[in-house]
C-alpha cells in the first residue's frame, strides 16, 4: 500500500495550486462532491471507519479541493479567514474543512481527531489550533507535519 499512496501522492506533482484536474482526486464514499487528492482520501477512509467507531457517524465534510477560481470567490466572501488565492492546500487537494462537533474546540469530536488523526496523516495545524494566529477547528490538513 505504500507504493500506491506514494504513487497518488506523486500524480498531482507539477500542478499549481488550484489548477489540479479533478480526474487525478478522488472522492470518499462517505463525502460525495468533495475532492482530496487521492492518498488524502484513502486515509481519511480509514480514519473514518475508526471515527465511525466511536461516534456513531461519519465525518462531516463541508469544504475539500478549491480550484484557483473557487480560491478567488471564497477570498471576496470570506476575507481573512480564507488564504490568498494560490497558496491555500485547499488549492493542493491537501485540506478539508470539517463540521459536526470537530469545528468546535472543546468538542469530544475535536479531541478525538487530535488525538487519532495525525496517524492517519491528518491535522489540523498549529495556525489552527486553539490560540494559533487564526483558530480554525474545522480546518485539517494531510501530509504535513506539525
Amino acid at each position: 500500500m505504500a507504493a500506491q499512496l506514494e504513487a497518488w501522492a506523486n500524480s498531482t506533482a507539477g500542478y499549481s495550486n488550484g489548477t489540479i484536474p479533478e480526474s487525478l482526486l478522488c472522492s470518499p464514499s462517505f463525502a460525495p462532491g468533495h475532492l482530496v487528492r487521492c492518498d488524502a482520501a484513502y486515509q481519511l477512509e480509514q480514519l473514518n471507519v475508526a471515527y465511525r467507531a466511536a461516534f456513531g457517524t461519519d465525518i462531516s465534510v463541508t469544504s475539500s479541493y478549491r480550484s484557483f477560481a473557487s480560491q478567488v470567490a471564497v477570498k471576496a466572501s470570506k476575507g481573512y479567514l480564507a488564504a490568498a488565492p494560490g497558496t491555500s492546500n485547499h488549492g493542493m487537494g491537501q485540506a478539508l474543512d470539517l463540521g459536526g462537533g470537530i469545528s468546535s474546540f472543546g468538542s469530544a469530536q475535536y479531541a478525538w481527531m487530535r488525538a487519532n488523526a495525525p496517524a492517519y496523516g491528518w491535522d489540523n495545524p498549529e495556525w489552527a489550533r486553539q490560540g494559533g494566529s487564526k483558530p480554525e477547528a474545522w480546518h485539517w490538513e494531510y501530509g504535513t507535519t506539525y
